[in-house]
């Protein structure tokens, strides 16, 4: 019997992948979705990253140094605001990231708008950051009291306590044992016990202080004098035997007060002598101020005269200053009257910048230097002469608002004509009195104007925007 040889069952080809998605009812359902939620997703996607988020930041997840770091926060370049509180914290963060000298561990002179490790710039040369070749130490003494009177303004900010704590050993070695004759000093050292909390060591500096100046005195004259320079600059001549009249003056009146303050009547026994003879030998009664340099004995330019006429802004403010700090605490009334005297004739002074605000830079009292009596010098305004708005701010308080007006200038020319803005932000030596930037024609490179910030000018007018906004037992404390 035949057996039929049965031919092996064919192998089905499976079918192709197309075959597959075209057969299935979910893929092609799943692909419809698809094509309709994608546009919606990537449109939301470009709405978030172009409207929403913030522009790409090349400097994001890099490490900065604290310099570095000023440039690319705060402000937009160019922006003013009549806002003291804010303008402080400006001026206080870019000095805490640009002026200290790592080398030295000490507070640069300046720094340059421009390029920020050009430092310590005069008008032919600047020193490069870690290669400083000058320092000034009153800008530490400074820098400091204004540290500790921000944290006594905000006590429960601790963004200072570092500065703080990085400045403090310099300054206590420059100043704990000071006997510096500038009488100034010793009302910033008062402030420095007052806003630090450590009185027991910053008294012991006040008392050392004074009982130095005291020995200093010449007890016939009752004023320390000697050799004096005619000014700070290159040009400067050295005088045999004379006396600065700021100097004295604030000295004088620091010594009445210091010998109120810790029971030494032979202090303010000495201390009034000595600003009796200062107001007989320098003030002005045409213009209600006072001189610059008196001269006691000279072989060329002769004997007991005011040699230096100038009338200059910031020292005013310091005269006025301590003659109202004296006045209060002391309760002298003749002090407290020549602080009105003194503050009456400024406001109708040629020496106001009726279109500008503020005041020029000087007035010659009598004719010096080929300049006559009354002779202007317009060419600047000097941020020294917030020291104007300090002593004005201290009499309004004293004497109810009575050059409010003049105060509000002053306050308006700090915002508005003073202060340079962000991304470096802070005050210079200097400026032009419509508020541009003073030229600097010696610069080698541009920009041609000095354009650096001045850690003395970023303090004072610290000082004179921090008084501003203190209480008034802050600042006038009674016996």
């Amino acid at each position: 019997m035949h057996q039929l040889q049965e031919r092996p069952p064919q192998k089905e080809s499976e079918p192709s992948l197309w075959r597959r998605y075209r057969t299935s009812r979910k893929a092609r359902r799943a692909t419809a979705i698809i094509l309709y939620v994608l546009p919606i997703v990537v449109l939301l996607t470009l709405m978030f990253t172009v409207f929403i988020k913030p522009p790409f930041n090349p400097n994001e997840g890099k490490v900065v140094d604290s310099h570095e770091k000023a440039l690319t926060t705060g402000p937009v370049s160019g922006e003013r605001t009549n806002d003291l509180n804010a303008l402080v914290l400006q001026v206080l963060n870019d000095m805490n990231a640009h002026s200290w000298d790592e080398q030295n561990h000490t507070v640069l002179i300046n720094w340059r708008k421009s390029d920020v490790n050009q430092i310590n710039c005069g008008p032919n040369h600047c020193d490069q950051r870690g290669h400083s070749t000058r320092k000034d130490s009153l800008n530490d003494l400074r820098l400091l009291e204004n540290l500790y009177w921000y944290k006594a303004r905000h006590p429960d900010d601790t963004t200072m306590d570092a500065y703080i704590k990085r400045l403090l050993p310099t300054t206590q070695q420059e100043w704990g044992n000071t006997v510096q004759n500038k009488g100034w000093i010793y009302f910033t050292l008062l402030r420095m016990r007052d806003f630090s909390h450590d009185t027991a060591y910053w008294n012991h500096t006040l008392e050392g202080w004074a009982t130095a100046e005291y020995k200093l005195l010449d007890p016939k004259l009752g004023l320390p004098h000697g050799g004096v320079d005619s000014s700070a600059g290159s040009d400067k001549i050295r005088l045999q035997d004379g006396y600065r009249v700021d100097h004295a003056l604030e000295t004088s009146l620091a010594l009445v007060d210091a010998g109120t303050r810790f029971h030494h009547p032979e202090w303010v026994t000495a201390g009034k002598h000595g600003v009796d003879v200062v107001i007989q030998q320098a003030y002005n009664k045409q213009y209600h101020l006072f001189g610059r340099i008196y001269i006691l004995s000279d072989p060329r330019f002769g004997d007991h005269k005011l040699l230096d006429t100038q009338a200059r802004m910031g020292e005013i403010g310091q005269e006025i200053e301590a003659l109202v700090r004296t006045g209060v605490y002391t309760n002298n009334q003749s002090y407290l009257s020549l602080v009105k005297e003194m503050l009456d004739n400024l406001q109708a002074s040629p020496l106001r910048d009726t279109k500008n605000g503020g005041f020029y830079f000087k007035l010659y009292l009598a004719p010096y230097q080929g300049f006559d009596t009354g002779h202007l010098d317009k060419g600047m305004k000097e941020t020294r002469q917030l020291h104007v708005l300090i002593a004005t701010h201290l009499a309004n308080l004293v004497f109810n608002n009575r050059w409010s007006d003049l105060e509000q200038n002053l306050i308006q020319v700090t915002t508005q004509r003073l202060f340079l803005p962000a991304p470096i932000p802070g005050f210079s030596y200097r400026v032009l009195t419509d508020g541009a930037m003073y030229p600097c024609k010696p610069c080698k490179t541009a920009p041609k104007v000095e354009d650096w910030i001045t850690s003395e000018a970023d303090n004072i007018a610290l000082e004179a925007m921090q008084t501003v906004l203190s209480e008034r037992r802050q600042l006038l404390p009674t016996p």
